[in-house]
Formats: structure tokens, sequence, C-alpha cells
């Protein structure tokens, strides 16, 4: 029997395969006690794990049982309960004719009308646990019930509850869906675990070792199912776009354990469509769309119910000014400026969005002014339907995704340069060039123009483009407040990038250099090595060990990118390299009030 601690009608879709659960304080009609009084006595047929465990489980609850007897015996009692493989019940429901008014099985799978033989009142009786033949306790677990009779279904009813179950009626139109989500969310579970300790051993990890490393994981996961439901309790690199980390998962699955890659091909696409469905449905990550959450005019509530309406997507700043005009009253408005390409951190930066606005507008628009000559603006990823439905899942009101010709016009004629901290790192002339950051400083003006934001979020991973807009907003007076986020980081310390999706299994794995010569730097400033030269030579040994050569690797003010020599305060240490076809940035905070997290 399968192993699951949830309810049946948990585990199948209810709209399609509506099911009824049975009350346990009301029911008309009553099982007739025996003429002796006291509970029915039980005769339980089958010696093997299931009858050994529910006998005694029976026993426990206050049954008189008889058995379990072998099979071809006949055991005394009012109603009699076959516990015998699904391809013997009928011989052991012939065996057993005539000899109690009642007379059920324990198959998930087999209809009543295989019980006929026996000439009684037939009822089902399916403990959604696993037997193991031990005393087994089935306090919670639910329980698939059904009778031939009123009184049958009363008395599987009974057995039930009295048993500590939950029971949920299943008939037999509908007890082949049943049973088959009960196989998938627990004998197919241990077949996907059986699947990763596979795989964890091309690590280098053992079996029982990967039991006890995974087994926590595990555990919490269904526990974060049962509690947040699927949309809530989904994570990981293909929940949130990380289309690299997927690829270099899949080459090693592949070297590893090729015998898995249709499965994990299988699991991708199941967890995309999941993914799809949560926009679609505007679920949130708890599991629930805004119109669950509450959002009331002035941004969010917790004891009012408000519908939110569908994300809208426009084009052009006529369209994107007329959505807004009637949601400003609503309170403040909130920007995301995006390129697209969505990750989990522009994902934390819409949800923060979310959670501090009533409108939030998400921009999509991959500015060919901020690319420089041979840089990757061909080439760089772009999936408008995808993103769409990803910002719309996490709670964007409008999706502000305009052609070229709509932020530069054919007349258009206009910089925004920013002086004195667009010079140095990105701005350096051997790396992007000052350009660059005229690329930036005038696109986010007209978003500004256009949005008239209250707030705008970034992500701290581009560290320098964060200070120049805070002097783009400080020096021009516009009246817009910039929220920077922190970095979001994947499970090995790689900032996400949509540039990630450049990276081949081998690459990705160079790419981790970036974060661990920040690692090192922390270390190093953690043991009182504050000498700007000692922590850049930690930091620059970590790179060498993966092979990295950086494009630069420098400490400057996080304030206004002048040079450090000693980390004393806070002390802003910048990297970027190329591994592969990707360019990479990333950066951390360094010294006093710092930690690891703080990037």
């Amino acid at each position: 029997m399968e192993r699951t601690r949830i309810f049946s009608h948990f585990l199948l879709n209810t709209d399609r395969y509506p099911m009824r659960e049975l009350d346990r304080n009301a029911a008309d009609t009553r099982v007739s006690e025996p003429a002796r009084g006291g509970r029915l006595a039980v005769g339980v047929v089958g010696p093997g794990r299931a009858g050994r465990a529910l006998a005694a489980a029976l026993r426990a609850a206050g049954y008189e049982v008889d058995g379990p007897v072998g099979r071809g015996r006949q055991p005394g009692g009012d109603a009699v309960l076959l516990c015998v493989p699904d391809s013997e019940i009928g011989s052991a429901a012939a065996t057993v004719a005539g000899t109690a008014r009642f007379v059920g099985h324990v198959s998930g799978a087999t209809p009543l009308a295989a019980l006929e033989p026996s000439g009684g009142e037939a009822f089902g009786l399916h403990p959604l646990q696993t037997l193991t033949g031990e005393e087994t306790d089935l306090s919670g677990c639910g329980c698939a019930i059904a009778g031939s009779t009123s009184e049958a279904l009363e008395l599987a009813r009974r057995l039930a509850l009295d048993l500590g179950t939950n029971p949920v009626e299943i008939d037999d139109e509908r007890r082949a869906a049943y049973h088959a989500a009960a196989s998938i969310a627990s004998n197919f579970l241990v077949t996907l675990e059986a699947a990763a300790e596979r795989v964890a051993g091309g690590a280098g990890i053992g079996p029982e070792e990967a039991r006890r490393l995974l087994g926590p994981l595990v555990r919490t996961t269904v526990d974060n199912w049962l509690r947040l439901g699927p949309a809530g309790a989904l994570t990981g690199p293909v929940a949130r776009g990380d289309e690299g980390t997927v690829a270099a998962q899949r080459a090693a699955v592949a070297e590893v354990a090729p015998e898995a890659l249709d499965l994990f091909d299988q699991l991708v696409a199941g967890t995309k469509a999941l993914v799809d469905q949560r926009a679609i449905n505007g679920w949130g990550r708890g599991g629930v769309g805004d119109a669950q959450r509450g959002w009331s005019n002035n941004g969010p509530i917790s004891d009012e119910i408000r519908p939110t309406p569908a994300m809208q997507t426009v084009r052009t700043v006529a369209e994107l000014r007329a959505a807004l005009r009637p949601l400003r009253a609503r309170g403040t408005v909130g920007l995301v400026p995006t390129m697209g390409a969505l990750h989990e951190g522009h994902l934390s930066l819409i949800r923060r969005a979310r959670s501090d606005c009533a409108t939030v507008v998400v921009s999509l628009f991959v500015n060919p002014t901020q690319f420089g000559e041979g840089e990757d603006l061909d080439a760089y990823p772009r999936d408008e339907e995808r993103d769409a439905r990803l910002a719309a899942a996490e709670g964007a009101d409008i999706l502000f995704a305009p052609v070229a010709d709509e932020v530069y016009p054919p007349e258009f004629g206009t910089t925004v340069s920013v002086g004195g901290v667009t010079e140095v790192l990105e701005g350096d002339p051997a790396q992007r060039g000052p350009e660059h950051f005229e690329g930036v400083a005038t696109v986010v003006t007209k978003l500004f123009n256009m949005v008239q934001p209250d707030v705008a979020y970034f992500g701290r991973k581009d560290a320098q483009q964060a200070v120049v807009i805070r002097k783009l907003v400080h020096d021009l007076d516009l009246p817009v407040r910039i929220e920077v986020l922190p970095t979001v980081r994947d499970d090995d310390g790689l900032a996400l990038s949509s540039r990630n999706a450049f990276l081949g299994p081998e690459e990705r794995e160079r790419a981790l250099a970036l974060s661990r010569a920040l690692r090192a730097a922390h270390d190093e400033v953690a043991a009182g090595h504050r000498d700007a030269e000692a922590v850049l030579t930690a930091a620059r040994q970590e790179l060498a060990a993966r092979g990295v050569e950086p494009e630069y690797l420098e400490l400057r003010s996080p304030d206004d990118l002048a040079p450090v020599a000693r980390v004393n305060g806070r002390a802003l240490l910048a990297v970027a390299a190329r591994v592969g076809r990707a360019r990479l940035i990333d950066n951390t905070i360094l010294g006093d009030e710092a930690t690891r997290g703080d990037s």
C-alpha cells in the first residue's frame, strides 16, 4: 500500500473527479451491533504484511479479530476483510462465501464487483499508508472507502474512523484515477528519489549518504507542498527561469546517469508547465493569487480580500499613461526596469514592489544604447511570452514592452551623462566605457518620465549602475525613490544573471570563481587583513585557481566609487571576468556592518 500522509481528496483534481468526504458526526445509516454487544468481530484473511498490520490495528482499536488466517481458510466474524493480492480477491471471496454478512477488501485499485463471489455485502477499505507487517500508526492517514449497500458503506466508514484515518468515499468509476494519484504521490516518489541517488553517485556520494543528505530536503519539500500547494512550494532553477543551471544539471545527468536523462527531461517539461499554469492562474509564490492575498487601494492589506485585475501589456507611452491614469489614485506606483530574460533576481524585485506599492509596472526593453560594438545585443536572450507569464505570476499590474522606435524615435538626439562615477570599473574605456552608462542613464531617465513612479527597484549585482542612478536622481531632482535590493544567488553562490544562459556545464563551474573570490576577501577582512593589496590578493588567488582572469578586480567606495586603499568602514569589492561567451560581473560589501550576504 502507498505511503502518504495526506487525505486522498488532496491527490486528485477535484473539479474533474469530485469526491465526498464523509462526515464523522453525521450518518443516517448505522450498522447493527451483533447480538452479543460491543463492536463487530472481524475476520482477517491473508497473513502477509497488510493482513498482519490491519489485524493489529483493529485489535488496538478494540475489535475482536480472528486472524489473520491463511488463504483458503474461513475466519470467524461478523465481517471478513480480505488482505490478499488483487489477483486473488475473487477466489478468496468465493472461499469465504456464506460465512459473514459483510466482506471487504483492502485494494486501492480493485472494484467491489470482485467480491461478488462471497455473496455478502461488499465494502472497500484502503488506508493510504505503507503497511510493513508490524504495528502501523494509521492516525491521520487518508482512507478510501466504498460500499455496495448503505450499511456496507457505513461499516467501512466506521472501521476507518476507529482506525484513526480520514475516510473519503471513492466509487468504482473513479477508483483508477484515485489509485493513480496515490501511486504518483508515493511509489513514483520513491522512483524519483532512487534516480536522485544515482545522480548523487556521480558526485561521489554513496546511496546511504545520499539519503541522509537529501532526506531532510525531501521532507521539507513535501511539507511545503502540503502547506502551500504546488504553486507556493515550487522553487529551483526551472521555476526561476535559470536556463544555464538547468543545462548544467542536464549535462551532469547525461554523464553520470544517462538512463535517467529522459526522466530528467520530462520532469523539466512538467515543471515548466506548472510554472506556466501558475502564471496563467495568477498564483503567487505563496500558492495564492493577488485576489486571495488581498490588495487595497493603498497597498497590501491583511484582512480584506479584493479582486486584482489581470496584468495589462502596453507598448506605447500613450497606452502606458492611459493605463496608469486610473491607477494612480490607488496609491504608490512602483517600477521594476528590466531587459527581460527574467530570473529569480528580477522576480525578487517584483515581489518587493508588490509588497510596497499599490501599482507595479515592469518594463521589458533590451536597451540598444548600453551595448557597445562587439557586445552581445543580438545574442541577448529574449522571450517576451515567458517573461510576461513570470511577471504576471508575481503580481505585476502593467508590463511595458515598447519597441526600440518607441523609446528612440528617428529624430531622437538627447543623451544623459552622469559624471564622476561612470569613468571607472564598467565605465573604464578598457571595459565597456562611459558610453555604456550614457545609454543606461538615458533609458532610465526616459522610463522615469514615461512611468512617473514613486519608487524604482534595482538589484545590487549591478552595484555601479545603482550608484549612477542614485546620482542621476539626486542631480536632476527626480521625484523617485531608489530601492536597491541584495543580489540573488544560486545555491552554489553564482549570482543570477541573464547571461548565465551562455554558460556550458564546465564554464558554469569555473564561473563560481567570482563568488568564491568575494568570499575569500570577506575571510581576509575577518582575519584582520584590511589592506587593499592583501584583500585583492586573496580574491585573485581564488580566480586563478579556476583559471579565470579578471577584467577588473577593485576596491571602491560604495557611495562614490573612489578608490579604497584600506577597508576602514564599508568598501565595495567589484569583479568582472569573461567565462566562455559570458561576461559576468559580481560584487560584495566588505567591512563594518557588512556580511557575506550583503551583496
